[in-house]
């Protein structure tokens, strides 16, 4: 979610890159699910180094797909997805 308290999603999505960068790591997939769907919003959330913006509401369905491309197969059983 981009609206933490403590810190928020862009916040927390930079150091995550950070992080990585600093390991030598490949990226994980950072989905930003909000209610702040505004231009500016989505600006700052690819600028802070997400990958897909999503709005509330979400449909399950399209939500389960996208997390189906980089989701292994063995873990839908084991998460029961």
């Amino acid at each position: 979610d981009i609206s933490m308290p403590v810190m928020d999603g862009l916040a927390a999505t930079r150091e995550i890159r950070k992080h990585e960068r600093s390991r030598g790591q490949k990226p994980c997939m950072i989905i930003a699910l909000t209610g702040l769907g505004s231009t500016n919003t989505q600006h700052d959330a690819f600028s802070s180094g997400i990958d897909l913006f999503l709005t509330k509401p979400v449909r399950l369905n399209h939500l389960r797909s996208i997390l189906s491309d980089w989701i292994p197969k063995e873990a839908y059983v084991f998460y029961g997805l």
